[in-house]
C-alpha cells in the first residue's frame, strides 16, 4: 500500500539527518530551505509512483481471479481460510481483515468425482479431529454458504463434516512380561498401555483423508516397548450409520479421520514365554 508524502518526506530527512556528510551540511530546519522544498517534490513524486504500483497490482489481481484454473488444492487451502462470524468483501473471495483464531478449519481435503468436489473438513478441538458443529453454534452452514461464495460459477461442491469414520479393532497382544503387566501397562510405568496408546497415537497422526493401513499400525506397534508380537484378528470400519465393513489391505475413511472408542478396542494380551 502506497505510504502517504509526509512519510517519504520524513523517512528522506530522516536519512539526511543519519549521514554522517550531509548531516554536516544540509542543517537548514527551515521548511522552505532547498534541501526540504525538494525533498519534498521526490515525496510527491515516490508518493504517486506507489499509487500507480498500487493500481497496477489491483488490475493485475483482478485479471488473475477471472483467469485463473482453481484446483483441488486451492479449494483445500480456500476451506482453511474461512474465517467464522466474518463477512466477505461484496463480491470478493477474502476477507478485509485477517483473524486467525476466526479460522476454524484445521484440515481439508478436496477430491474430483463424477464432475463433482467432494469437500471433507474438520476442526481440531483439544487435538482431537471433530466434525463442525450444525447447532448452537452452527459452523457448517456458514462454512457452506463461504464456499458457495468463493467457488466458481458452475462448480458443484459436496461438503462433507462428519465425525470420524469408527475403528473396530480386536488383536492378540504378545507381551514381553519382563517389561509389561499382564493388562498391557509398563512394569516401571503403570499409567502407560505401549499398545493402546500406539494405536491411539498412530489413528490420531494418520494424514488427513489419507489411507489406514493395517500393517502400518503393526509395524508402529513392532517398536513399542514390550511388546513382541502383535497380531491383528480383525479391523473394521463404519462410517455414520452405515454397516461395519472389513478393511481389505488399506481403506480411506469418508469423513477423512478416524476415531476408536474403548468399547472398539479389544487388546488381547498374551505373555510371550
Amino acid at each position: 500500500m502506497a505510504r502517504n508524502i509526509t512519510e517519504i518526506q520524513q523517512g528522506i530527512i530522516d536519512n539526511v539527518q543519519s549521514d554522517e556528510a550531509l548531516s554536516e551540511v544540509l542543517t537548514s530546519e527551515s521548511k522552505t530551505a532547498l534541501w526540504r522544498l525538494f525533498s519534498y517534490i521526490f515525496a510527491v513524486a515516490s508518493y504517486l509512483l506507489e499509487v500507480l504500483f498500487d493500481k497496477h497490482t489491483d488490475e493485475i489481481d483482478a485479471k488473475l481471479a477471472t483467469q485463473k484454473t482453481h484446483n483441488e488444492t486451492w479449494y483445500a487451502e480456500k476451506a482453511k481460510q474461512f474465517q467464522y462470524g466474518y463477512e466477505l468483501v461484496t463480491e470478493t473471495d477474502y476477507y478485509e481483515n485477517e483473524d486467525e483464531d476466526a479460522k476454524i478449519i484445521s484440515h481439508a481435503a478436496v477430491e474430483s468425482k463424477n464432475g463433482t468436489l467432494f469437500m471433507k473438513v474438520a476442526k481440531n478441538e483439544n487435538g482431537e479431529l471433530q466434525a463442525l458443529s450444525t447447532s448452537s453454534p452452527d459452523e457448517l452452514t456458514p462454512f457452506t454458504a463461504y464456499i458457495t461464495a468463493v467457488k466458481d460459477a458452475g462448480v458443484v461442491i459436496n461438503v462433507v463434516s462428519s465425525i470420524g469414520d469408527n475403528l473396530r479393532l480386536v488383536m492378540d497382544i504378545y507381551y514381553d512380561p519382563q517389561v509389561l503387566n499382564a493388562d498391557g501397562t509398563l512394569i516401571t510405568d503403570p499409567s502407560q498401555s505401549p499398545a493402546e496408546d500406539t494405536i491411539r497415537k498412530f489413528i490420531r497422526t494418520l494424514p488427513f483423508n489419507g489411507e489406514f493401513i493395517p500393517a502400518s499400525l503393526v509395524d508402529s506397534l513392532q517398536e513399542a516397548p514390550g511388546i513382541d508380537i502383535p497380531e491383528i484378528l480383525s479391523v473394521e470400519t463404519k462410517y455414520a450409520d452405515n454397516d461395519w465393513q472389513a478393511v481389505q489391505g488399506k481403506v480411506v475413511p469418508n469423513a477423512g479421520y478416524l476415531t476408536v472408542t474403548d468399547d472398539d478396542l479389544t487388546l488381547n494380551y498374551k505373555a510371550n514365554v
